[in-house]
């Protein structure tokens, strides 16, 4: 346990009905006891007035306090609800750091708890994910990996990798001990499906960039293609000025909705056609930025105009493009031709346009086997080298290389499983990790 006791305001700052302070570490309760006149029974919640050192009332509060090891951080904790004035809390806050606590790091609450054993470090980027979540779906994902499901999942493939390993090992080791190296079908089969499994969770990899991401979706298009009102209609709200007179949009506009639990940023563009306002060309350079970044663009053709010079839109081969032939209530100069029909007026196609956006951009793809388990880019990181590895095992044993090879290639594996859930760290990156929390979790 940390020789120190932290505390820190745990809830947003601003005027509000109450507000949140803990306070871990050894003193806790000693410190909460001096100003409160009495230290707080263990899981009782008790009203009174916190004073400071001069006997001045700071306010009528409720601590609820908790003894080692059972608490969030695994140290003696007590948190105080006080009323939701910043000059309240900042009264409070600095009385008892007078009184000997010190003010918690971004993150240092969830630090102590999984330096105390108290949840894995993959528990702890749930955390992370369950205050950023946006939506059900990400909540839901988020809810998986803090209560621990991917560290269950990393603790059996260790523990499937760690019999292969001491067996092997055990044959190296003792040669004399007429110990079988095994390293036929028995442990083929165990690596293959480890492997296998961890590849499952690799598969959700994508999922887990749109829910902590989002996933950016351009509308492009001539000016006065109809840009804006889809941009509108699509918020279901004015956000975007609508007007007749082409150019009126001249810097990229960003905005949100949620499709299928993922949040999609909608990004209405400045009008692409050559220009010499300098600041329309601004503008467009603007769109191209976002068209290079998009990973769908929707590209408006004004279908209540005759073709001109057909527009090309400019982006990456990866990327998808939904046309729309706009403007489809009016009186039509431009047959679909494989281009969807639209109308922000009357609202047709709209329902098919979502549809569409949907499918191309995997929405409805999820990784339901997994339990809602949504790995993240550090995660992907050592699964892939596990991946690798385990792959260097069982080519290694296809080849009857040494059984040392073999038993490197499996312990870099069991490594980098072990780095998911945090059995082998270091301080960097746990700074790493941590400095993405908010002071007071």
């Amino acid at each position: 346990m940390s020789s120190d006791t932290i505390i820190a305001l745990s809830t947003p700052p601003g005027v509000s009905a109450l507000a949140l302070i803990r306070i871990s570490g050894p003193q806790a309760h000693e410190l909460a006891g001096r100003h409160f006149g009495k230290a707080p029974a263990p899981r009782m919640a008790t009203h009174g007035n916190l004073r400071d050192t001069d006997g001045k009332i700071l306010d009528d509060v409720v601590l609820t306090s908790w003894s080692a090891p059972a608490s969030f951080t695994g140290e003696h904790m007590v948190e105080i609800s006080c009323h939701g004035n910043m000059l309240i809390v900042e009264n409070i806050l600095q009385s008892l750091i007078a009184s000997g606590a010190r003010l918690a790091e971004p993150g240092e609450f969830s630090r102590r708890a999984f330096l105390n054993g108290k949840m894995d470090l993959s528990q702890a980027e749930g955390i992370i994910d369950l205050i950023h979540a946006r939506s059900e779906r990400a909540l839901r994902a988020a809810r998986a990996l803090q209560e621990g499901k991917l560290g269950r999942m990393m603790l059996v493939e260790r523990e499937n990798l760690l019999q292969v390993l001491s067996h092997l090992e055990a044959y190296i080791d003792f040669p004399d001990e007429d110990i079988s190296p095994d390293v036929g079908e028995s442990f083929r089969s165990k690596i293959t499906q480890t492997q296998k499994n961890i590849r499952l969770l690799l598969a959700s990899a994508r999922e887990g960039a749109m829910l902590r991401q989002g996933l950016n979706v351009v509308i492009s298009g001539a000016p006065n293609a109809g840009k804006s009102s889809l941009l509108n209609v699509l918020l279901e709200r004015d956000r975007a000025i609508v007007s007749p007179i082409a150019g009126t949009t001249r810097d990229t506009i960003e905005e949100e909705i949620i499709l299928e639990g993922v949040v999609i940023r909608l990004i209405d563009s400045a009008g692409l056609r050559e220009s010499d306002d300098e600041i329309e060309k601004l503008g467009i350079a603007r769109t191209q930025q976002a068209l290079d970044k998009a990973d769908l663009v929707l590209h408006l053709v004004d279908g209540s105009e005759p073709v001109n010079k057909p527009l090309t839109v400019k982006v990456p081969g990866n990327v998808p493009v939904i046309t729309c032939l706009t403007k489809c209530d009016l009186s039509p100069k431009q047959d679909a031709n494989g281009k969807l029909p639209i109308s922000t007026v009357s609202g047709t196609g709209i329902a098919e346009l979502k549809n569409e956006m949907i499918r191309l951009l995997r929405l409805n793809e999820t990784s339901a086997n997994l339990d809602y388990i949504a790995i993240s880019v550090r995660h992907e990181t050592l699964l892939r080298e596990a991946d690798e590895c385990l792959g260097n095992a069982l080519n290694a044993i296809g080849q009857n290389a040494a059984p040392e090879y073999v038993s490197s290639d499996l312990r870099q594996a069991l490594d980098a499983c072990g780095k998911i859930v945090g059995e082998v760290t270091n301080e960097d990156i746990l700074d790493r990790l941590f400095k993405n929390f908010c002071i007071g979790k």
